[in-house]
């Protein structure tokens, strides 16, 4: 079993950056969700109340100092890492947290797209988000990701879901961190691991993730020419909880380090 794909979310909502390799931070992986959407009231906006958001895609410039955000109405360069700019409390989910909201030229083009006035939040080092402590340990803490760190996906799954459709969908749907492969790799195996191991870094997986309307969005439009057939075909496979289907395990690293597509990939069972 190892890593097939690598990918980072730049900023919370918009489309994805491919990577061969990635630096795993206690927070997820480096540069993954520091960057946020939010209204006027500083409370986050994501692609499940503006679907357009799926037309807004990202790419690497500078040597990664920067993104360019591209979308139909054009083009913007987005800053990596921001070190200074108005500090305000913003809201994701029921957290409040100090990040550093701009208006520049990537929330301008992204407030066309949007058809409102939105700015973009970054979340600095200093700020202090802990991942629910139902489910995390004393110093766990996530960026602007939903609630944990890091999301693992396997290609294995994919393949279970995907007979169960009248029409594939690919892995970008889920938008996950890391992709596994194994060719003796069971479709949700990865439900009955408590831990995984990477290039000698250790991850817990302390639960499966429960998805959203997004799962039904076509990921590079944000199109719903499916309706709901992928969340119903998560629930007849037996891939649901109380709260909605699921799809992936979340992740909580311990430590630092780096892991590249290729890796081996080790699993720990149990609850």
């Amino acid at each position: 079993m190892h890593i097939s794909a690598l990918a980072i979310y730049p900023v919370k909502s918009l489309g994805p950056v491919a990577l061969d390799e990635a630096e795993v931070t206690p927070r997820g992986l480096m540069g993954d969700r520091r960057w946020m959407v939010v209204d006027q009231d500083d409370r986050f906006v994501t692609r499940r109340e503006l679907p357009a958001l799926a037309r807004i895609s990202l790419r690497i410039e500078e040597e990664g100092a920067a993104y360019c955000v591209h979308a139909p109405e054009g083009e913007a360069i987005l800053p990596a890492f921001l070190s200074d700019g108005e500090m305000r409390a913003v809201t994701v989910w029921s957290d409040t947290v100090l990040a550093l909201v701009t208006d520049n030229s990537a929330s301008r083009l992204i407030s066309e797209v949007a058809g409102r006035p939105l700015r973009l939040a970054y979340m600095p080092e200093a700020a202090d988000r802990p991942v629910n402590p139902a489910f995390g340990r004393p110093g766990d803490h996530v960026s602007f990701a939903d609630a944990f760190p890091i999301l693992i996906a396997s290609e294995a799954s994919l393949g279970a879901l995907n007979a169960a459709l009248d029409t594939p969908v690919e892995m970008a749907r889920f938008r996950p961190n890391i992709v596994l492969r194994g060719e003796a790799m069971a479709p949700w195996a990865e439900r009955g691991w408590s831990a995984a191991e990477i290039s000698g870094l250790h991850m817990r997986l302390p639960k499966a993730c429960i998805r959203c309307i997004v799962i039904t969005q076509a990921p590079e439009t944000g199109a719903r020419e499916e309706g709901n057939a992928v969340p119903m075909a998560l629930r007849r496979l037996g891939q649901f909880g109380p709260q909605g289907a699921l799809f992936g395990m979340n992740a909580v690293p311990d430590g630092a380090g780096r892991i590249r597509v290729g890796d081996a990939v080790k699993a720990a069972e149990g609850a």
